[in-house]
């Protein structure tokens, strides 16, 4: 089952409330299923960021993590400029709802207390299945995309990944199949170095045992889910759910290694 709109399905954008500069140009919008940011067809990044979002958000709720809740909204009456970029937003836009979160700060104190710390592997694992290159690489350090929300009255706290328009980067689906060296991409994303000490064989096998149940038939049903006119065309689609499968295989297989010194073995039992 997909979760885009399974939590909050606006029908109307009511009012602009903050316009971003950012490389997508969003905006923060009220709706009438709450506030939250919209990214809209003609941004600077195309609509290969759309596709971005809706995927990676539906690929990492599946795999368990707290993405905040997301929609597309197929109509909006009211005008919303991108700033600085001279057009206006156009339907269907990505939605996702806001959170009251605070931003990553490169310490350990909101990560000791996570209401589950099996979290931070998670999220690590997933970058790297989707080579996120916009939250964590050793050249592009950005605290902004991940959020720590509160929870149980502020005393614990969800570890909330943002933003995910710049996933499966360097692909041009419309052409071929993704290369080899981009399948098999060796790097790890989203290893913030604070992170180290929250990454144990268990969380990270749990992680990968996860990654193993993905089936081929749940990756078609979220990339035909993209609107068409996001400009995904058939054998594009095709060849996206090819890289999503085909690098989840390869993770899978590679990244325990990567990343604690004695990983667990399939099956294994705490």
């Amino acid at each position: 089952m997909l979760a885009c709109g399974a939590i909050c399905q606006p029908s109307k954008v009511l009012r602009e409330i903050q316009l971003f500069e950012s490389s997508t140009r969003p905006a923060r919008v009220e709706t009438d299923a709450g506030d939250g940011f919209i990214k809209s067809i003609g941004n600077p990044q195309g609509n290969a960021a759309l596709v971005s979002e809706l995927i990676a958000a539906e690929l990492g709720t599946w795999l368990g993590l707290s993405i905040p809740p997301f929609a597309v909204i197929r109509k909006c009456d009211i005008e919303i400029p991108m700033l600085n970029h001279h057009s206006n937003m156009l339907p269907p836009l990505f939605f996702s709802k806001a959170v009251n979160g605070i931003p990553r700060d490169g310490n350990d104190t909101l990560l000791k207390m996570l209401t589950n710390k099996s979290d931070v592997a998670k999220l690590v694992v997933f970058d790297t299945w989707i080579r996120n290159t916009d939250r964590y690489t050793n050249e592009h350090p950005n605290s902004d995309n991940l959020l720590y929300e509160a929870v149980a009255k502020g005393r614990k706290y969800s570890l909330t990944p943002i933003d995910h328009s710049h996933c499966f980067v360097d692909i041009d689906f419309d052409i071929d199949l993704p290369s080899d060296d981009l399948v098999f991409d060796p790097s790890v994303y989203g290893f913030y170095p604070e992170f180290e000490k929250f990454i144990t064989p268990r969380s990270v096998g749990v992680a990968v045992e996860k990654l193993r149940t993905l089936e081929r038939e749940f990756v078609q049903e979220c990339v035909n889910s993209v609107p068409a006119e996001w400009g995904l065309h058939a054998v594009a689609r095709n060849h996206l759910v090819d890289f999503v499968c085909r690098r989840a295989t390869y993770v899978v297989d590679t990244i325990s290694m990567k990343l604690v010194a004695a990983p667990e073995l399939p099956g294994m039992r705490p």
